[in-house]
């Protein structure tokens, strides 16, 4: 027998209604509403990684100082940083230039991503509390393998980002393919600090 038909209607009022706040959201207040969206896919990937590839060092429990890292950099730096990134290439490259989707492109892959990745890699290990030094050493063993797998993997989600998703929804876009990144780059790190 098949579900309950007015439940259906029911949930579907319920996400249309949520849809319906977000964009709303994204109208009137868009840095604020791209930062939280970003806090809480950073923290929730996070959260998964370390469920897929517990930490040693806490006893294969939840690192909730890791949470707060991924998260806090995501509200404090990824969702603001990249609302506004977004709206500077637009200008850079209007979309009547020439070839403007793929200097997007390349932009983003060339000058932006490598500082964003070392940006990302300090922040990161500082709040977890691995101190200056720490720091340093785990962006020497992690930040050129991130960084390669970083241009294979997000150079094609970025063409379809900066080219078929309207600006708006641009960071909404690419915190969903985040959350899949978030839980790599977290198991990577994890995996070579050992």
């Amino acid at each position: 027998m098949a579900g309950n038909p007015k439940s259906s209607k029911k949930d579907d009022g319920i996400l249309n209604k949520a849809l319906q706040q977000y964009i709303r959201l994204l109208q009137e207040k868009p840095v604020i509403t791209k930062a939280t969206t970003n806090a809480i896919v950073s923290g929730v990937g996070n959260i998964i990684s370390q469920i897929a590839a517990p930490d040693k060092s806490a006893g294969g429990r939840i690192n909730w100082r890791s949470v707060f890292a991924y998260t806090s950099f995501g509200f404090l730096v990824n969702g603001p940083l990249i609302h506004h990134f977004y709206a500077f290439l637009e200008k850079l490259f209007p979309k009547n230039q020439p070839n403007s989707q793929w200097k997007k492109v390349l932009f983003d892959r060339i000058v932006f991503a490598p500082p964003f990745l070392l940006i990302f890699l300090y922040y990161v290990s500082i709040i977890e509390g691995h101190g200056n030094k720490g720091a340093v050493k785990r962006i020497r063993e992690t930040y050129w393998m991130i960084l390669k797998l970083n241009w294979s993997v997000w150079s094609i989600v970025q063409y379809i980002n900066m080219n078929y998703v309207p600006l708006k929804f641009r960071t909404l876009f690419g915190n969903i393919c985040a959350l899949v990144w978030m839980v790599f780059i977290s198991i990577k790190r994890r995996q070579v600090s050992g």
